[in-house]
């Protein structure tokens, strides 16, 4: 009997090893804080890190994109609605100047920092397609993210929940 036992043991135990090493190295990974320096509508760097202690909204568009268009004056709402606590960042995901970018937030009456990305992907934010919407911790961690239009009134439940969990318990 020890035999069968022994195998199953080793395998058992090499198994748990593994588990323990592949959480012990993504764990790191994980920690991390996302950060993007990204330059800006008015050739300013328009960095997340900057934003640490609040809570962030990076909302990732193009002009070309119908949907985005149609949520910005959501997002300008709930900027305005929340800005003491909340920051929402767009960044323009399409490979054009910052003077034609200008022409689309200007039209819309944005008033919250856009950063361009010139069309290249950005570590730590996984798109599957526009509009895409990232909620960041004030410790800069990913928290939510939703593929597709967003409103004011979503995002306000949204953060609610998350600060919510987040609350220490009492």
């Amino acid at each position: 009997m020890s035999a069968i036992v022994l195998p199953f043991a080793r395998r058992f135990n090499f198994r748990l090893l593994l588990l323990a090493l592949l959480a012990a190295t993504a764990a790191p990974l994980q920690a991390q804080a996302l950060d993007f320096s990204l330059p800006g509508l008015s050739q300013q760097t328009v960095k997340l890190a900057d934003y640490r202690g609040r809570w962030v909204i990076v909302n990732f568009w193009a002009s070309w994109c119908s949907p985005c268009l149609l949520e910005m004056p959501e997002l300008q709402a709930f900027y305005e609605a929340h800005r003491e606590r909340v920051t929402v960042i767009g960044v323009n995901f399409e490979d054009r100047a910052a003077d034609e970018v200008r022409v689309f937030t200007d039209q819309l009456a944005v008033t919250f920092p856009i950063a361009l990305s010139a069309g290249h992907p950005v570590p730590g934010f996984e798109l599957k397609g526009l509009p895409t919407t990232f909620l960041i911790s004030p410790a800069g961690k990913l928290v939510d993210s939703h593929l597709g239009p967003v409103d004011a009134e979503m995002l306000a439940e949204r953060l609610a929940a998350q600060e919510k969990a987040s609350a220490p318990a009492r």
